[in-house]
């Protein structure tokens, strides 16, 4: 069969499985079987597949209607146009999360000496982001080495991940990965110095283990995601209730960026005002109107 031919197949087989965009998902499949980019399937559409390669297809076609996440079936995934290597000991980074780059740039705009922290950096998609993004500026950034680095992750498995996408993205030098819990390896570190304004961005698990039991279509590739990443007691809410006594431990102004559900919006403002009574924030919604990031600033 032809690539034309194939992935016209494979559409009717994800329209029937109600799977979205099956366009999408059917050519970047056949392009990571082939190694090729998705602009070589449409110039080389009459190219006929062989065996092997046609076989491969199917059964990456067979696993995505059963819910596996295509970034699990062709092992990486592009954020903040950067790409990341994924497997399932980490979530699938999402667009939503890229929320953090823009608002941590914004933060440290023009602002010397940096301490970024990335409590839970799975993949490690965010501090790497915030990496590359400071080191390719061509304006408005303070020198490179007024900043300092940091992910964290309980994980060790996800922190090899990480290690791993900082090598690909060539900014392995500028971050330091550290093994525990949130913020424990900074406050056993020490790490106070008052002349660095602090960033913690934090996307930890927000979910509620009722999702599992109701999974759509849209939400069904969690049951592949690793649940240590996904679920917290408390309404999900238990780990940002330890981070935020950790920043009260830490004893440093700094900034506190999370992300959330959008059903947390009401919850999360009740715990910051419980946990940090003078301090300010706001809740930013995603491109789809939804509240999705909160920004605290710790005085």
């Amino acid at each position: 069969m032809t690539i034309q031919e194939t992935l016209k197949k494979a559409k009717e087989k994800f329209n029937k499985a109600k799977i979205k965009n099956p366009h999408i998902d059917a050519e970047i499949l056949l392009s990571g079987i082939l190694k090729k980019e998705r602009e070589f399937l449409l110039i080389h559409s009459e190219k006929k597949l062989t065996k092997l390669q046609s076989e491969k297809f199917n059964k990456l076609i067979s696993r995505r209607i059963k819910g596996e996440p295509v970034a699990y079936l062709i092992g990486y995934k592009y954020f903040y146009g950067n790409k990341f290597a994924v497997n399932k000991d980490v979530l699938v980074p999402r667009p939503e999360t890229e929320m953090f780059i823009q608002n941590v740039e914004r933060i440290t705009h023009n602002k010397k000496n940096n301490i970024i922290i990335d409590a839970g950096t799975g993949s490690g998609c965010i501090i790497i982001s915030l990496a590359k993004s400071i080191k390719e500026s061509s304006s408005g950034y303070p020198e490179l080495d007024s900043y300092d680095f940091f992910g964290i992750d309980v994980s060790r498995k996800a922190l090899k991940v990480a290690k791993k996408n900082a090598e690909l993205n060539h900014v392995d030098e500028k971050i330091e990965f550290l093994h525990g819990d949130l913020l424990e390896p900074i406050l056993k570190s020490k790490i106070q110095n008052l002349k660095y304004q602090i960033i913690i961005t934090a996307n930890l698990p927000y979910g509620w283990k009722e999702w599992k039991n109701n999974c759509s279509m849209d939400t069904i590739g969690l049951k592949f995601e690793p649940e240590i990443a996904l679920y917290a007691e408390e309404k999900g809410l238990k780990l940002y209730r330890k981070l935020f006594q950790q920043i009260k431990i830490l004893g440093a102004p700094c900034y506190a960026l999370c992300e959330i559900d959008p059903r947390q919006s009401k919850l999360i403002s009740k715990l910051i005002k419980k946990e940090f009574p003078r301090a300010k924030f706001e809740i930013k919604k995603d491109l789809a109107g939804f509240d999705r990031l909160v920004i605290i600033m710790i005085k």
